[in-house]
């Protein structure tokens, strides 16, 4: 019965853990695979490894040198800003100023999108980030399927001393045949 008491109550332990933790604690504990701890020991050694593994605390300088990547997708770079957050231990910052660190540090084309958006989290900001990243892939594939169609006309006009090029660029829609122009 001792053993079923001991267990009840690492049980506990390890459920109202959470409840003592802030800040960069709480959103490393937050971040962990659901099911992922079982025991009070197993929480304590991931505890320790995250927070006591010799690693340097970082600073605001580190976060804000966060950027995406040319070839990295908005739900990597977040996780990546989110993990270099987590190292900034005594780092006092609110989420609407993490929001906007995050948004600074977007590839360009993206930032320009949410450009006068006011973010209140890093998610709302990764959440219309997515939603542009993933109009940009669709608009990226479309672009690529209509290369595929794609035919070019060529005219020169003028004499042998000056030459000018015509160039015209016509992208046939998917099912529609193609139409000869004779005055092309």
């Amino acid at each position: 019965m001792a053993q079923l008491g001991e267990a009840n109550h690492e049980h506990h332990k390890v459920r109202l853990f959470s409840l003592s933790l802030t800040g960069t604690a709480f959103s490393w504990f937050s971040s962990l695979a659901p099911n992922s701890i079982f025991t009070w020991f197993h929480l304590e050694r991931k505890f320790h490894e995250h927070f006591f593994a010799g690693e340097v605390e970082l600073k605001l300088s580190h976060l804000t040198s966060v950027k995406q990547k040319h070839d990295e997708s908005v739900s990597d770079y977040v996780k990546r800003f989110r993990n270099t957050r987590n190292r900034c231990y005594s780092l006092a910052m609110t989420e609407r100023d993490m929001a906007d660190l995050v948004l600074n540090g977007l590839r360009s084309h993206l930032k320009e999108k949410l450009e006068g958006y006011e973010f209140l989290s890093v998610g709302q900001v990764q959440e219309k980030a997515l939603v542009q990243e993933s109009r940009a892939n669709e608009l990226k594939d479309s672009h690529r399927i209509s290369r595929s169609r794609l035919n070019t006309i060529e005219g020169y006009a003028g004499s042998d001393e000056e030459t000018d090029v015509y160039t015209a660029e016509f992208v046939w829609p998917g099912k529609t045949k193609p139409y000869m122009c004779d005055d092309l």
